[in-house]
């Protein structure tokens, strides 16, 4: 039995201790210095006082918030990686349709039967409306597919912020 009073005893002499640790003092010292504390200072001047809140103990549905949380992040996390997945998909897919607009403007610079006007004695001729047509409508859609790898560029910069 004196063992356990001793032990009683210990911990109401710790107990003011542990109540002092509650408050936390701000001080300022004849230097100038700022000083934080738990204990009260002598030769310092008195700026503040704060008493701490204890956190509140983790458990019934508040235990749940994080876990929630957790699910909800990672559900967030999950979304983005998808959408990155689709914005480089959809990068691949506009570069592979620039090269394949530029490999068809390319193989169009020459002239197409019924294009060239004027082949007077075979010796000259020229390109008719046609053929600058063709060229226009080809040179539009390397535009735009230019364009579209642009967005899609865009689009994946932007989910990357």
């Amino acid at each position: 039995m004196t063992t356990i009073k001793g032990i009683v005893v210990f911990a109401l002499a710790l107990a003011p201790l542990l109540a002092a640790a509650d408050t936390v003092y701000k001080y300022q010292r004849p230097d100038g210095k700022i000083l934080y504390s738990d204990v009260p200072l002598r030769g310092a001047k008195l700026i503040g006082r704060f008493e701490l809140v204890p956190v509140p103990p983790q458990g019934g549905a508040r235990g749940d918030r994080p876990q929630q949380s957790e699910d909800l992040a990672g559900e967030r996390a999950e979304q983005r990686v998808q959408a990155l997945d689709a914005a480089d998909a959809e990068i691949k897919a506009a570069d592979q349709a620039l090269k394949d607009a530029g490999e068809r403007q390319q193989a169009g610079v020459e002239p197409l039967p019924g294009e060239r006007l004027g082949n007077v004695g075979r010796r000259s001729s020229r390109l008719g409306p046609q053929y600058f047509e063709r060229q226009q409508a080809l040179a539009a859609e390397v535009a735009a597919a230019r364009a579209r790898l642009d967005e899609a560029y865009r689009q994946r910069n932007q989910l990357r912020e």
